[in-house]
C-alpha cells in the first residue's frame, strides 16, 4: 500500500500511466472508435488530403482515408511490436545475464563479450542493417529489435546477480542444497525482478521509437498498413501545406514515448531501494 501510495502521488508517473492506457484503449477499441474504420486500407481520391474539419476531425491522407481512423488502427501495430520486440529481448537477455552473473568465469566472460559485441554498434544502426537484410515487414522489425534490444537486458541482470550472487541468502541456500537453477530463480531474480521491470518499460518506449524510424525510412510495415513512422514518411512530399498529415502521427508517437518514460522513470523511484536510501538520506 506504501509504494501505491508512493505512486499515485508521482504526477508524472501518473501522467504516463495515463498515456498508456489509452494507447491500449485505443488499439482495443479502435473498431468503434475509428470514425471510418472500413476505409484504412482503402482509396479516396475525390477526399485525398482533406484539412481537419468535422468529417475528418485529423484531416485525410494521401490516398483519401481518415488519419484518425489510420492513427486508431496503427496503435495496435505499434502494441504488438513493443509488446513481442521487448519481450523476446526478455526472454533472451535475463538468462543469459542470470547465468553469466551467477556463474562467473569463461563461460560469463564469453555471454558478456557476445553482448559487448552487440552493444559496440548503436542499436538504430544495428537494427537497420539486419531490416533491410530481410526486407521490410512488421515481421522483420520485431525479428531486428530483439535482436538488437537483448544485450540491454543481459548486461543490466548480470551486474544486479554479480552484487547479489555472495549476499547471505544466496549463500544460505547453497549451503542447504539448492540447485543453482533453483538459487537463480527462487532467489536471485526475484530480488532483481523491480530493475527488470523498470528496463522493461522505458525499453518500451525505445521500442516504439526506433520501429517508428525503420518505418520512416521505408523498413516497416508495406503500404498501405497504418504504421505511424510510415504515415510520417508519405507525408514528406506534401509538407508544409498539408501539415496535419505529418503531425498527427509525430504527436502520437511523441506522446506515448513520453509515457513510457514517465512510467519507467517513477516505477525506478518506487521499486529500487537504493534510490529510496539516497532520497531519505538527503532528507
Amino acid at each position: 500500500m506504501r509504494s501505491l501510495r508512493r505512486f499515485l502521488a508521482d504526477r508524472a508517473a501518473l501522467l504516463g500511466t495515463v498515456l498508456i492506457l489509452l494507447l491500449v484503449l485505443a488499439a482495443v477499441l479502435a473498431p468503434v472508435l475509428a470514425p471510418y474504420p472500413s476505409d484504412v486500407f482503402d482509396f479516396h481520391t475525390a477526399n485525398r488530403l482533406r484539412p481537419p474539419s468535422d468529417a475528418h476531425w485529423l484531416g485525410t491522407d494521401r490516398m483519401g482515408s481518415d488519419i484518425l481512423s489510420r492513427l486508431l488502427f496503427g496503435a495496435r501495430i505499434t502494441i504488438a511490436i513493443a509488446v513481442i520486440a521487448v519481450g523476446t529481448a526478455v526472454v533472451i537477455g535475463v538468462p543469459i545475464g542470470l547465468v553469466a552473473g551467477f556463474y562467473g568465469g569463461w563461460p560469463g566472460d564469453i555471454l558478456m563479450r557476445v553482448s559487448d559485441v552487440f552493444l559496440a554498434v548503436p542499436q538504430i544502426v544495428l537494427a537497420i542493417a539486419i531490416a533491410q537484410t530481410l526486407g521490410p515487414s512488421i515481421e522483420n522489425v520485431i525479428l531486428a529489435l530483439s535482436l538488437t534490444y537483448w544485450p540491454f537486458w543481459a548486461r543490466l541482470v548480470y551486474a544486479e546477480t554479480r552484487s547479489l550472487k555472495n549476499e547471505v541468502f544466496v549463500e544460505s541456500a547453497i549451503a542447504l542444497g539448492a540447485s543453482p537453477l533453483r538459487v537463480m530463480v527462487m532467489h536471485v531474480l526475484p530480488n532483481i525482478a523491480s530493475a527488470i521491470i523498470v528496463r522493461t518499460s522505458i525499453g518500451m518506449g525505445a521500442t516504439i521509437l526506433t520501429a517508428a524510424a525503420l518505418g520512416f525510412l521505408g523498413l516497416g510495415a508495406p503500404s498501405p498498413t497504418p504504421e505511424w513512422g510510415r504515415m510520417i514518411a508519405e507525408s514528406r512530399e506534401f509538407l508544409p501545406d498539408a501539415w496535419w498529415y505529418a503531425t498527427a502521427p509525430g504527436i502520437a508517437i511523441f506522446l506515448v514515448v513520453m509515457g513510457f518514460n514517465l512510467l519507467g522513470d517513477g516505477l525506478r523511484d518506487i521499486l529500487d531501494p537504493r534510490i529510496r536510501r539516497g532520497a531519505a538520506g538527503k532528507a
